[in-house]
């Protein structure tokens, strides 16, 4: 099962970043919040499941993207159910 990457657009000292969750990584810098934003669409538009998450100026969650769909889980990753007749 894939799992979600997620990349937030957060203010930096120059300008704006792309930063991946979990790596601490600034995955780009951009002068304006837009450039940023759409740097972090596409970003998230090539995995099978991602969050783009944007925040304000001040840090805070102004918004967020779901990109693709969480996968189901397959038949046989589900336990057998176990017979429903009461004893």
């Amino acid at each position: 099962m894939a799992e979600r990457v997620t990349y937030h657009i957060v203010r930096g000292e120059h300008g704006w970043n792309v930063e991946q969750e979990n790596t601490g990584r600034v995955v780009s810098s951009h002068r304006t919040r837009i450039e940023a934003i759409l740097r972090g669409r596409d970003l998230a538009q090539s995995h099978e499941y991602s969050l783009l998450v944007v925040h304000d100026r001040e840090g805070h969650v102004e918004k967020e993207y779901n990109y693709g769909r969480f996968p189901r889980k397959s038949p046989q990753d589900e336990p057998e159910e176990q017979s429903k007749v009461k004893p």
